[in-house]
This record gives C-alpha cells, structure tokens and sequence, in this order.
C-alpha cells in the first residue's frame, strides 16, 4: 500500500467518523442534561443553606408560616423555614444563576433551561414545604434536553 493510498484511506474514515459520531453521541443535551443536574444541586445547597440561617434568626417562623431573610443587597422569601416557591422574592433570591428562566406558578418555582429543544421538559422544579415541619420538593425533568 502507497503513502497516496493510506492518506485518502484515513481521510475517508475520518470523515465518516464525522458525519456519525453526532448520531452516536447526543453532546449538546448530554450538556444541557449536566447543567440541569447542577442547577438541581445547586438549588438544594442554597435551600439547606437558608434554613439554616433561619435557625440563627430569631425573628425567622422556621417550622411554621412565613417570614424573610436577608442576604447580602437582598431578602429571601421563606415558607416555613425554607425559601418560598412561586414567589420571585423566594428561592429566586437565593441562588445566583444564568442560562436558566425562572416561571412561578403557584408555590411552585421552574428553572427551565434556555436553548433546550422542550424548555419545559428541561428544567428543576422547586415546591414549598407543604406541611409545617416539611421539606421543599425538588426535582429535574430531563426529557426535553
């Protein structure tokens, strides 16, 4: 076999190579999926970090009814000692972000991924405590990345 040979040879399986490993190898959701994931991990931190702080503060409600925090320029919203969904002054104001729009609906907050092909499908969901004593729900949806 001549050099020619082998170089067309490479040549061909490295652009085959190209044109299949997108068929293969789902990167951009597999990122999307990754920021997602982080985002969720992100959102327990800030939330475990909160009712925390509530505990130091006297006049924070930390297993009943609600009250606020303040931190750094701002104030966090909190629903039994745990920053609020559905509330823009909630855990909105606890976590610093991008890349991801906020939808309050209910006591309920959605991080949905911007640039993911169902934004929807492809988000963390945040749910107040439902009951006193309770914990905030916290959840990703994948399907969409």
């Amino acid at each position: 076999m001549s050099l020619l040979e082998m170089v067309c040879t490479i040549s061909i399986m490295g652009g085959l190579s190209a044109t299949a490993l997108p068929h293969f190898a789902d990167l951009p959701g597999d990122a999307r999926k990754s920021v997602v994931m982080g985002m969720q991990g992100a959102m327990t931190s800030a939330s475990t970090l909160m009712h925390m702080k509530c505990a130091t503060q006297s006049g924070c409600k930390l297993h009943e009814g609600g009250s606020s925090v303040a931190i750094s320029d701002t104030t966090v919203a909190m629903s039994r000692g745990y920053p609020q969904g559905g509330d823009p002054a909630g855990i909105q104001n606890a976590l610093q972000f991008s890349g991801f729009n906020p939808v309050h609906v209910g006591d309920k907050t959605v991080f949905q991924k911007e640039g993911a092909p169902d934004a929807a499908a492809c988000s963390v969901t945040y749910a107040s405590p439902q009951v006193d004593g309770g914990l905030p729900l916290i959840t990703a949806e994948l399907s969409g990345c």
